[in-house]
């Protein structure tokens, strides 16, 4: 999984991601739905994800502009989108589209963009909500973007974790 989209600025890879990574920046978060991108920031030094909004899915273009405006109010410097790969690790149709979206949306921002594996996230994040008791009509109202804090957060925690591995080094 260490190919690289678009040298530019999209990887699969965590290790090429931290390469171009500073921590004391944002970062965004998304879980791109057919329906919704469910989003979320993180805090200003990178450590926390913070649920921001769900996005009622419209056209590309729209979509993509709707998140021009979270990246430019928010002052995001990073991109991490959720890639829902097969059980296996393959890529099905639906990684597939997601990659497209990605592509599209990188020709618009063109910030660095890590494609992350994704395949539980939207399962744990409803075990979660169900465990903490929220009612049904909250957890669809709040899913998309509980999801991609679950992605965000995800990827800090293992940027956390490569960082205290090298400095053990």
């Amino acid at each position: 999984m260490n190919q690289i989209i678009n040298t530019n600025t999209i990887t699969h890879d965590i290790n090429n991601f931290k390469a171009v990574f500073s921590q004391d920046r944002k970062i965004i978060g998304l879980d791109v739905g057919k329906k919704k991108i469910g989003t979320a920031i993180s805090d200003p030094i990178s450590k926390i994800a913070l649920s921001h909004k769900t996005i009622q899915r419209k056209k590309l273009l729209l979509d993509i502009i709707e998140i021009e405006k979270i990246i430019k109010v928010n002052k995001v410097s990073y991109l991490i989108v959720g890639l829902p790969l097969n059980k296996d690790g393959t890529k099905g149709p639906i990684a597939q589209s997601i990659i497209t979206f990605t592509n599209n949306l990188n020709k618009h921002i063109n910030l660095p963009t890590l494609l992350w594996d994704e395949r539980f996230s939207t399962i744990g994040i409803l075990r979660e909500m169900k465990k903490a008791g929220i009612k049904k009509n909250k957890i669809e109202d709040n899913i998309d973007s509980a999801s991609a804090t679950w992605i965000l957060q995800s990827v800090l925690d293992t940027i956390s974790n490569l960082e205290l591995e090298n400095n053990e080094k």
